[in-house]
């Protein structure tokens, strides 16, 4: 029974609204009208479970006019929020560079580029233009692959993990892979190495504990026809009381067993990061000239590149792999295989400095960094609310991505604390939802905006952005 006073009006009333008449020139009648089941759908849960309807409705006793206005403005909201792109751009100042949760890797200008041609154009994806026969799509970035790893052969699939699941199951299915204890990783977004590799179809033999697996671990366990899985640790660093079998160790244990030995190096290197003072990330070719036979890692993140999972390694292992059935299901589609193409090609300048964001990011001078941030102060300081105080201090960010766990990397922050205790909590969330939205670490009441990660185009909206939403929000009235 309906509760005097909160009688919602039918949906052709609804929908005979002047603010929702109007949104039919944005959105089709069938779609508007469905749109308008579901808001009445959830007003009338709302109504049911007899919570207090002041926060929501305003205060004042509850009627069907009330109700009527509400559900229009919800109806209009709604639309708002549909047309807008769910992948909204984000002003990315939280100090960290490959930040999973803002899509990692940037991509760089020629990837871009051949993004938008190959948008455009009809292209050549699976046919020899010279033999008019059906060719390959994955020929480019698997010769890219070979030439600048060493391998004898690559191949790329849409994720890391599609790459690691399509080795398993192919070459250990109903087989066993040996994998040590401290290397059953989970990663973010729910993602555990165990679950993974249980969907292959190979027993799983742990060996070792989590801070300790020496070379005898395997050894006690290894048969003909085993597969050695070695791991990447990525977003985590075991110190102190620690042991770990190197790859040349169980590239000659494997051989000496007739196994086979995979390594999944996770983010991936095919560039020399010391010279950034990183250190920790042995380079692709490295990893295969250590016995590996065949290396797994990921696109989008120290590769610079879009997602895609990426296998380098022996010929035959390699072959087996893309005549796999479930490859078509892990192939990669024209756009992705374009920006990838175009990435390793920097890879393969005479320079040998490819001119990717996240290099150009972490070259970034003390000097400029700190220019930037004075640039910041100055116009905040002109322009925030009475109250407000910044300044600019040294810090630290992360290259993220799983890369460099425990490596930061020197970088530049200004700090800005409000005139309230929680001032800078609701700043914070302004910026977040504002459009563009900003993404900031905050600590103790202080945001931290962190330049390594903001590009010098960034500044000018960031300041608009900071200065709006401390005279909306960032002060209590």
């Amino acid at each position: 029974m309906s509760h005097p006073g909160r009688e919602l009006p039918p949906l052709h009333e609804l929908l005979k609204r002047r603010a929702v008449r109007a949104l039919r020139r944005r959105l089709r009648s069938d779609l508007l009208t469905r749109l308008g089941r579901e808001v009445l759908a959830e007003e009338r849960a709302f109504l049911s479970r007899g919570k207090s309807t002041t926060r929501r409705y305003g205060p004042g006793p509850l009627n069907r006019a009330k109700l009527t206005r509400y559900l229009e403005e919800r109806l209009v909201q709604e639309v708002d929020d549909l047309l807008q792109p769910q992948l909204q751009s984000v002003i990315n100042a939280s100090g960290v560079l490959l930040h999973t949760n803002l899509g990692r890797a940037r991509l760089g200008i020629a990837a871009r580029t051949e993004l938008a041609r190959v948008a455009e154009d009809p292209v050549a994806l699976e046919i020899e233009l010279e033999s008019g026969k059906r060719g390959s799509r994955n020929s480019a970035v698997s010769r890219w692959l070979q030439l600048l790893t060493g391998a004898e052969a690559g191949l790329a699939v849409n994720n890391g993990a599609g790459a690691l699941w399509l080795i398993v199951h192919a070459l250990a299915r109903g087989r066993r892979a040996i994998i040590s204890r401290g290397e059953q990783v989970a990663i973010g977004g729910s993602f555990r190495m165990p679950e993974l590799l249980r969907t292959t179809g190979a027993t799983i033999v742990e060996v070792g504990t989590t801070n300790k697996t020496g070379l005898a671990d395997y050894a006690k366990v290894l048969r003909a026809g085993d597969m050695i899985l070695k791991v990447h640790p990525s977003n985590y660093e075991v110190k102190g009381f620690t042991e770990e079998a190197s790859l040349e160790e169980l590239a000659a244990l494997a051989r000496e067993r007739e196994a086979r030995l995979v390594f999944d190096a996770g983010s991936g290197c095919l560039y020399n990061f010391a010279k950034f003072g990183l250190k920790g990330e042995s380079t692709i070719d490295q990893a295969l000239s250590s016995g590996a036979q065949l290396v797994s890692f990921s696109g989008d993140k120290l590769l610079g590149g879009p997602q895609a999972g990426l296998i380098v390694g022996e010929a035959a292992l390699v072959s087996k792999l893309a005549k796999h059935p479930m490859m078509r299901a892990l192939r990669l589609d024209k756009l992705i295989l374009a920006a990838l193409e175009a990435t390793l090609k920097e890879y393969g300048r005479g320079s040998g400095a490819p001119e990717i964001p996240l290099l150009d990011a972490l070259r970034l001078s003390k000097t400029e960094l700190k220019r930037r941030a004075a640039r910041l102060e100055l116009e905040l300081k002109a322009a925030l609310p009475e109250g407000w105080k910044c300044k600019v201090v040294k810090g630290e960010a992360a290259v993220g991505g799983g890369s460099f766990a425990q490596r930061p990397v020197d970088s530049i922050q200004l700090h800005l604390e409000g005139p309230e205790e929680t001032s800078a909590e609701r700043l914070h969330a302004r910026l977040r939802r504002g459009r563009p939205a900003v993404l900031t670490s905050i600590a103790q009441g202080v945001i931290r905006i962190d330049f390594r990660t903001l590009r010098e185009s960034d500044l000018t909206p960031l300041a608009d952005r900071i200065i709006f939403s401390s005279r909306e929000g960032g002060t209590s009235s």
